[in-house]
């Protein structure tokens, strides 16, 4: 997981216990869709809540305009943190101040929908068919559709050529490979990947584990599967591999990033974040590729997709959801690639991308599953101090156990 989204995971798991659902305004039309925007009456003007990162709002304010000379509708852009957006949304939107249209990651559904600030919405069959499907099951909830995706993200094998002239294929190959280039004490390793939970998933989900039971936008949070026999297989092959490996315990992005960088490290583990990072260092030498097979099956891999939500507030729903779809169509999305690098949620602009560095992710995302979007994921996030015990060689299962534990008392002391 990037250091922003650690960040934000922690910050949000302070403030889980105490998060109470607002009262969404009181709607008697359908959900809203693209199509239905011509029989709606047109607004002069909507507002969109963009991220504040550059090249985002950019291409934002690239499309709205777009949008703008089609349809005559202003469409103002404003730039807003989204870390930030979910509680300035809170307090803005009930007042009439906040946006008809806002950008979220899709992990943050669920306090969306719980504190009554996204739209459920129905996206038109052409439309929904052009989005890759763990981008339209990432922004699912509760059996209802949310979101019209912009990008996926989710991480690869970056290997150094010089060094691993093939990726590897499997895991027991990673262990060979592995085995011919690491020398702990001249700071060499032949793989490494960050002790996180996010970065264990290929290990937990390929023996039968799971976090919750259910399915991407109907999870059935009281069936906790962390601490499951697949679970328990899988994380005492994690922590073999860990070891086999020689990955230190106490591992860190940065120290990894280092390493990587200075041809110290054949392999590893990481987001496509850190492309440009690696380009610049090692340049024709940089590889990617899927992660290798785990348990003799494509390893699965978290997904994370970011997209634009309508406000329950806005009086102009059926054109925000236009306004959302036209953003995200292909053409836009190639846009929006072309402009930050991010790998566009469409299908037909992901095949288009002709850079080779891709390829390692966009095969992934195949075998990718989304990062549940539920409020309840917030605790799991205790499974990181589970690693932690299970990199030192405690007993898996006891570790495991006692996790659940405590990922089910914060569920239940927050009412959910």
């Amino acid at each position: 997981m990037s250091a922003n989204k650690k960040t934000m995971a922690l910050a949000v798991m302070a403030a889980f216990a105490v998060v109470t659902a607002a009262c969404a305004p009181d709607r008697n039309e359908t959900a809203p869709t693209s199509e239905a925007s011509a029989e709606a009456a047109k607004p002069e003007r909507l507002l969109v809540w963009s991220n504040d990162d550059a090249n985002q709002l950019k291409v934002a304010e690239e499309i709205a305009k777009k949008y703008t000379e089609q349809t005559g509708i202003q469409v103002d852009v404003e730039p807003v943190s989204g870390g930030e957006q979910v509680q300035k949304l809170a307090l803005a939107a009930p007042s009439g101040k906040g946006p008809d249209l806002f950008y979220q990651p899709q992990d943050r559904l669920g306090d969306l929908v719980a504190q009554g600030l996204a739209e459920p919405i129905q996206i038109s069959e052409d439309a929904i068919q052009g989005y890759s499907e763990a981008a339209v099951e990432a922004v699912r909830y509760d059996g209802q559709t949310y979101g019209y995706p912009i990008s996926v993200e989710t991480y690869a094998l970056y290997y150094n050529k010089d060094l691993i002239p093939e990726p590897p294929a499997t895991v027991e190959d990673v262990n060979k490979l592995g085995a011919s280039l690491t020398d702990t004490k001249n700071d060499r390793y032949g793989f490494l990947m960050v002790p996180d939970f996010y970065y264990s998933i290929p290990f937990i989900a390929n023996y039968g584990g799971y976090i919750f039971g259910g399915k991407p936008g109907s999870y059935e949070v009281a069936d906790i599967g962390l601490n499951n026999a697949g679970t328990v297989e899988g994380l005492t092959k994690y922590q073999q591999f860990m070891k086999q490996n020689a990955i230190p315990e106490t591992l860190t992005i940065d120290v990894m990033d280092t390493l990587f960088t200075e041809s110290k490290a054949g392999m590893i583990v990481n987001g496509l974040w850190s492309l440009k990072t690696y380009r610049e260092k090692l340049g024709d030498k940089l590889g990617t590729a899927p992660l290798p097979s785990v348990n003799g099956k494509a390893a699965p891999s978290f997904v994370g997709v970011k997209s634009w939500f309508v406000s329950s507030y806005t009086k102009n729903a059926q054109w925000a959801a236009d306004l959302a779809e036209f953003m995200t169509n292909d053409e836009n999305a190639q846009l929006y690639y072309d402009t930050t690098g991010e790998i566009p949620a469409r299908s037909a602009v992901q095949g288009k991308i002709a850079d080779p560095s891709y390829k390692g992710f966009t095969d992934q995302i195949a075998s990718g599953i989304p990062m549940p979007n539920v409020p309840e994921m917030t605790p799991v996030w205790e499974m990181d101090n589970a690693l932690d015990f299970i990199m030192k060689g405690q007993d898996v299962k006891s570790v495991l156990d006692e996790s659940v534990e405590k990922i089910s008392q914060q569920i239940a002391a927050s009412g959910k």
